[in-house]
């Protein structure tokens, strides 16, 4: 049985912006050929935050590092002083501790608990983000959905090895299925997800949990890499096609898989070994073993390197009897999703909204 993808309505009209000459070059602009084809308000959107700033792909990983506030996203919030808001530090399964921050609803509106659990994982190509990334978001279900959302800030590469980040991840997932009583959650009725690299790591999630015995509501999994890049130095390498299409895409390109790529690869033989011990669905989840699974929403964009990984997704975990939800929304690209003034980010919070009150009700 084939997937049907549903695109989202009500897609703008394309228009190519008209530029003025410029003196200096804009270090990062939307290549020529996507102008005609992007929602005009996402072109916008980008050229006023992210047009006339260096990409961070192009910037040392180290000097990110020393001056991360100086690279941070325009959609980066820190609520961890808001009220309801809490951080708990928990330990991962090799004894690291790990910071979760959970945003609790209103109990005068969803009464006083315990309430559903949303664990989310932030993207960020493995080696970007935090507890920040994520933070709209986290307050957008808490707020509308009723959910204790637990937002995860897991270890990020090239400083850990790849893999520690979805050890962390499911280190999250048991916590707080043995003690959601004790943050006021309800075990019983749990959902993980996330963006980009967090939507992979909540594909492994829901295969641990599987296999755990431990029953999720949902898995929402928005422009996710599901394959590994570990081995391609060429996009045309890629089976799927997207990644040759889009290796031009604004917001995420080839340029920037492959710096991501390059800082996910051990750097001593023992990571090495560390890496080539791992299970083949921690890097490749739509490797893995899709049967049982719970019901899943893919999100893909029309204009990401990984549409077409993320549809292939789906289509295998159809194959395997799960029940899926997929929707491709057009005229945008990776991670869009983020940009709340357009458009096509306000249809993608109706839809994650909806899924989790449904998974939840």
């Amino acid at each position: 049985m084939a997937i049907s993808v549903q695109s989202q309505p009500g897609a703008l009209a394309p228009t190519v912006v008209e530029s003025k000459a410029a003196s200096v070059p804009l270090p990062n602009p939307i290549h020529p050929q996507f102008l005609p084809l992007l929602d005009q308000d996402f072109v916008d959107y980008y050229n006023r935050h992210f047009a006339s700033k260096p990409a961070t792909h192009t910037i040392d990983i180290s000097d990110i590092r020393k001056s991360g506030s100086k690279y941070s996203s325009p959609w980066e919030r820190d609520f961890s002083g808001e009220p309801f808001v809490r951080d708990f530090q928990i330990p991962s399964s090799d004894g690291h501790l790990f910071r979760v921050r959970c945003y609790y609803p209103d109990a005068t509106k969803y009464g006083p608990g315990p309430y559903p659990i949303y664990v989310n994982f932030h993207g960020g190509g493995f080696a970007f983000g935090g507890l920040k990334s994520d933070a709209e978001l986290c307050m957008l279900v808490r707020n509308n959905v009723g959910l204790l959302v637990v937002d995860v800030e897991y270890r990020l590469t090239p400083e850990n090895l790849y893999g520690k980040g979805h050890e962390d991840g499911w280190a999250a997932v048991r916590w707080v299925h043995e003690h959601g009583h004790e943050i006021n959650g309800d075990p019983t009725s749990i959902s993980v997800g996330g963006i980009s690299a967090g939507g992979a790591i909540g594909a492994v999630v829901q295969q641990l949990a599987r296999d755990a015995g431990i029953t999720l509501k949902l898995a929402f999994l928005a422009v996710p890499t599901v394959e590994s890049h570990r081995h391609l130095t060429d996009p045309s390498q890629s089976p799927y096609k997207s990644f040759s299409t889009n290796a031009l895409a604004p917001s995420l390109n080839w340029a920037r898989l492959d710096y991501f790529r390059k800082l996910s690869l051990p750097q001593t033989k023992e990571g090495e070994q560390a890496l080539a011990a791992l299970p083949e669905f921690y890097s490749s989840p739509i490797k893995g073993n899709l049967k049982g699974l719970c019901h899943t929403f893919v999100a893909t964009a029309e204009f990401d390197p990984l549409c077409d990984e993320g549809e292939a997704y789906a289509q295998r975990l159809v194959e395997a009897g799960v029940k899926v939800t997929v929707r491709r929304y057009t005229g945008v690209p990776h991670p869009f999703m983020h940009m709340t003034p357009i458009q096509k980010a306000a249809l993608y919070a109706e839809d994650f909204c909806s899924a989790l009150r449904a998974a939840h009700r």
